[in-house]
């Protein structure tokens, strides 16, 4: 057993164990997930509707403030299930905001003139003629006339309103364009174009750079680390491309942590701009990159990732590579079977060996979808899991993880114990609390979404992995806020699951154990 690891039940009475939690019930359309991470961790719905679908909070970092389109209005290859948002996490230090207020100030002050303008246009009563006889109308005529008038200064006031309206429309309008632009500049959104002229294409020398690769407070205890940059999403990134100067800013943060990067898929150019990254930071001989393939049923998805995935491999060979992870649970969503799963990573096995590529071929998965089948086609045995999701108390958070991993894998663990991976293990910082049972509400002891939880796992689990060599990889380091859109009553904690913000600022009270200076 793992010295400095207490014992403990293999699960709560009357609870299962599932690392995802559950928001919303299975359906039955297949996800598609291309070029994304996996976690928030929530139960991957089968659901086509790209905003409502779980699945996709695996990775991504958006601004909940920014509203999505409809991803019906595109022509794509019919890989939906993506959710589709406009990234607000750059750098602070960078210069320049975002053009999107500017251009709704100037929308609003034309919906004013627009307003007014179609408003005079009604107002021309006031330039109708009602004759120049001069004979005493009849009492009839008076009576009509008088109608007439009233309702003429019924529209003259209606037409006053409605410039009044429109003039104070556009006003709000370009105050709040304005103060928006403002919010925009102070957090330091920008396109990648922009960020890249403002700029330049950063590197160890920028300052900018220097600064973030200079945090006492960041310590490399972490074996690795699941990673998914901005704006990654197909078809979406061919809008909205990420940017190259991000995920260096992101890698400069990450290379205090770790010496281990897993992505998710091979969408957007991701991987490129981590090697990227990587060279401009000197760090592609310290740093190594697991190589994630996504994968689902959705065929096109599927033969995109793969060819993308030699293309990278053409490009850039082995080297950069710690090895590739083809598919992340697709067998929990049971959108491939065991069988097809192990014919596909033979392929791909087979093929890298005809390029002399030498790098192991494996599949992460829920830890409860590992047993002995999975454990021999996959190089690696790679299970996430997530103490919180069974209604843990933090204080055994570290033990229930490492009781379950061994009662579970065990028995078809690899010899060499660097292949037995926990993929995915983390705790939020704030949201509530989850009993790790749909049916239970009201559990004192159960899984608690805090910093000081957070720390706690943290201290019981960081050093002593470090000391006796288990592998993992830490989900995650950066906020994700656009997942606010599957928190529920008591449960507001899938955005919260990053030591640091959006903004690369380790939050208030989250302390990474130094253990006494040992290092990965």
């Amino acid at each position: 057993m793992l010295s400095g690891y207490s014992p403990a039940p293999h699960g709560q009475p009357g609870q299962g164990y599932n690392s995802s939690p559950n928001l919303i019930p299975l359906g039955a359309a297949a996800v598609s997930h291309s070029g994304r991470g996996t976690p928030t961790r929530s139960v991957h719905s089968y659901s086509s509707d790209p905003f409502r679908d779980p699945q996709l909070a695996y990775g991504q970092r958006l601004d909940p403030s920014l509203s999505q389109f409809n991803p019906n209005d595109i022509d794509d290859d019919g890989d939906d299930g993506l959710e589709y948002r406009r990234s607000a996490r750059n750098s602070i230090l960078s210069l320049g905001g975002s053009s999107r207020g500017a251009n709704n100030a100037a929308a609003g002050a034309a919906a004013g003139v627009g307003n007014t303008s179609s408003a005079g246009k009604v107002g021309g009563a006031s330039d109708y003629e009602m004759g120049t006889r001069t004979e005493k109308p009849s009492e009839w005529l008076s009576s009509q006339n008088n109608s007439r008038k009233k309702w003429k200064w019924f529209i003259l006031i209606l037409v006053g309103l409605i410039i009044a309206g429109g003039i104070a429309g556009g006003v709000v309008g370009g105050l709040m364009s304005r103060n928006k632009s403002s919010n925009n500049a102070a957090n330091g959104v920008q396109s990648a174009a922009s960020d890249t002229a403002a700029n330049g294409d950063l590197d160890i020398n920028s300052q900018e750079i220097k600064a973030l690769m200079n945090n006492p407070n960041l310590h490399k205890v972490f074996p690795g680390v699941d990673y998914t940059p901005i704006n990654v999403q197909f078809p979406d990134c061919l809008k909205n491309p990420p940017s190259q100067n991000n995920v260096t800013r992101d890698v400069a943060v990450l290379s205090q942590l770790t010496n281990t990067i897993r992505l998710y898929g091979t969408d957007c150019n991701q991987t490129e701009m981590t090697i990227h990254a990587l060279r401009q930071l000197k760090l592609q001989d310290e740093i190594k990159i697991w190589l994630g393939v996504w994968q689902d049923n959705n065929d096109t998805t599927n033969e995109r990732q793969l060819s993308r995935m030699w293309n990278i491999l053409d490009e850039y060979g082995a080297d950069p590579f710690k090895g590739l992870i083809i598919g992340n649970e697709i067998l929990f969503r049971k959108q491939m079977t065991a069988d097809d799963l192990g014919k596909l990573l033979e392929s791909v096995r087979s093929n890298l060996t005809t390029h002399n590529w030498n790098l192991p071929v494996a599949t992460s998965d829920l830890g409860d979808n590992w047993n002995s089948q999975l454990a021999q086609i996959s190089d690696y045995i790679m299970g996430n899991i997530h103490p919180f999701f069974a209604g843990v108390n933090a204080k055994e958070a570290a033990s229930w993880t490492w009781s379950f991993w061994h009662n579970k894998a065990d028995s078809f663990f690899k010899a060499d114990n660097e292949k037995n991976v926990i993929s995915e293990i983390g705790w939020p910082t704030k949201g509530g609390t989850d009993c790790g049972d749909a049916s239970v509400t009201n559990c004192p002891d159960g899984s608690v979404a805090g910093i000081d939880e957070l720390n706690t796992l943290m201290e019981d689990w960081v050093c002593q992995a470090l000391d006796n060599g288990t592998n993992y990889f830490w989900f995650e380091m950066f906020d994700e806020p656009w997942k606010i859109t599957f928190d529920t009553p008591g449960k507001e904690w899938e955005d919260q699951w990053g030591l640091m913000d959006v903004n690369r600022n380790l939050k208030d009270g989250v302390k990474i154990p130094d253990c006494g200076g040992k290092t990965v």
